[in-house]
């Protein structure tokens, strides 16, 4: 089978690609937008990366001719005008799909909260996937929390702002809870899928244990120095201001901060998580991820 995955250079499609390559019942096209996106040591004879321009009709449905398959990762955080271009993107990919013959989606989209109003960045999500679906191919729609891996974004604002910060003053919408789950569960989940069955439009929440961000937090400390951050909760903290101190302390670009920031607002806890049946297995406890993450940091830092 012939697996296609937009977005394939980023965090969650290198460790991906990586799964579904340990079966060989499965060939990958990569896309990549310029040579130097293209990851280096991932040799395979059942890897192909190949150049795409989605907003390209021709070039679009080329990539995709002779697949099966296709897992849409393409997220534009980030861009000035991100939530008009995921839409764009996503249809752009559901119109090639639909030309192509493509047998079934998979998009890996965010919790979206239940009772609450999401943030710009978790809508944009949710429309992409209702976006892909709209052209009559079936879709199954991973939506997860927080990805825990040390190339994610949201892991590295939580590891650099438990390190740098044993005591902080956090805004008290962090009482928020969350559902994070490893990088490696997550993208198991979405291997599998590749030979389940899909009924039109189909949502599959994931995550492991069930956290308040705060506490995200100070285990992320924990597991860093083994002992807890002291956190502060003080009530009026701006969105902008949250993401200018992540800024400072991580990193992390402004743009990606500010959407991000906002998300945390919200709960974003699956109301029926479906790793265990899609898996066959429970996902690796929140402590244990954390714990394994911070090791690996403290290698690749020396």
């Amino acid at each position: 089978m012939n697996i296609a995955i937009l977005g394939a250079p980023g965090c969650v499609g290198r460790t991906l690609i990586k799964k579904i390559l340990e079966s060989q019942d499965y060939e990958v096209i990569a896309s990549y937008r310029t040579e130097k996106e293209i990851p280096e040591g991932m040799p395979s004879d059942r890897l192909t990366w190949k150049q795409v321009n989605l907003l390209d009709e021709s070039s679009a449905e080329n990539f995709l001719r002779g697949t099966d398959v296709l897992i849409y990762l393409i997220h534009s955080l980030g861009a000035k005008n991100f939530e008009q271009l995921d839409i764009q993107l996503a249809n752009a990919a559901g119109n090639a799909a639909q030309r192509a013959c493509i047998k079934k989606i998979i998009y890996l989209g965010g919790i979206v909260p239940k009772d609450q109003q999401a943030s710009p960045h978790l809508t944009s999500r949710m429309k992409t996937g209702q976006a892909l679906a709209s052209y009559g191919i079936p879709v199954a729609e991973v939506r997860a929390s927080i990805l825990l891996e040390t190339c994610s974004f949201s892991y590295l604002i939580v590891y650099f702002l438990a390190k740098r910060l044993p005591v902080m003053i956090t805004p008290r919408w962090l009482n928020s809870l969350c559902a994070p789950i490893s990088l490696q569960d997550a993208v198991s989940c979405l291997a599998a899928l590749i030979s389940r069955n899909i009924n039109r439009h189909e949502i599959f929440e994931i995550g492991s244990d069930f956290v308040r961000y705060r506490d995200l937090l100070a285990l992320c400390g924990k597991s860093i120095r083994g002992i807890k951050n002291l956190i502060i909760p003080v009530p009026l903290f701006a969105i902008h201001m949250s993401a200018l101190w992540i800024q400072l302390i991580t990193g992390i670009p402004n743009s990606i901060g500010v959407s991000l920031a906002e998300g945390l607002r919200t709960n974003t806890i699956p109301s029926h998580n479906r790793f265990r049946e899609i898996t066959g297995k429970d996902p690796i406890p929140v402590e244990s991820v954390l714990q394994q993450l911070a090791d690996k940091m403290r290698k690749k830092r020396g």
